[in-house]
């Protein structure tokens, strides 16, 4: 593309291409590497680029949902920054892409189908069955997230809007006061 690929905008999802890209200007990567890969992969241009590097075991036991929260927060820095993140593991096959399918549900409110087949339609080699039904279980968990944080904003609003009505009653009875009892700066002179 001859101005650099489209930014994601928070409406809708950043398009990606083989190397599951998620656009934005900077240079973040998000590496994920079994124990066993570690000489492998590792950071190699840490002055280039912000990594997050995560040891993570490619098997159907591997808790992913505990470490949705830390990918999701990474990739939320990068892009407030106006970054771009590159998520990617050895194969490319099944863990970044699972993650990237995390994210995509949590940032969009996806379902797990729906966000699994957007990623499968934009890298056609993903092979996510192993952790299919972690994005089951992944679903009510950032959907119920979504609506305490929700619920926390409204109430701080509504906290806050209570406190400021209070301030404005105190301070209409108090001018009240002050010109029933005829203080010269509330009262007009004719």
């Amino acid at each position: 593309m001859p101005n650099g690929p489209p930014k994601c905008n928070g409406a809708l999802p950043p398009p990606m291409n083989d190397s599951i890209i998620i656009n934005g200007t900077g240079e973040w990567k998000l590496c994920i590497r079994d124990r066993k890969e570690a000489k492998l992969i590792f950071p190699r241009f840490p002055q280039e680029f912000k990594y997050m590097t995560l040891d993570i075991s490619d098997h159907p036991d591997q808790n992913l949902i505990t470490i949705f929260p830390r990918c999701r927060d990474f990739v939320e820095e990068a892009l407030s920054m106006g970054g771009t993140v590159l998520v990617h593991c050895n194969g490319g096959i099944a863990l970044s892409p699972a993650i990237v399918v995390g994210y995509l549900m949590w940032k969009f409110n996806w379902t797990a189908e729906r966000a699994l087949a957007y990623v499968q339609n934009k890298r056609y080699c993903v092979s996510t069955m192993s952790f299919q039904n972690q994005f089951k279980e992944y679903e009510p968990i950032y959907m119920a997230q979504k609506m305490v944080e929700t619920a926390a904003k409204r109430e701080t609003t509504t906290n806050k809007r209570q406190v400021e009505e209070e301030d404005e009653e105190e301070a209409g009875y108090q001018r009240k006061q002050r010109y029933v009892q005829g203080e010269p700066s509330d009262m007009t002179m004719d």
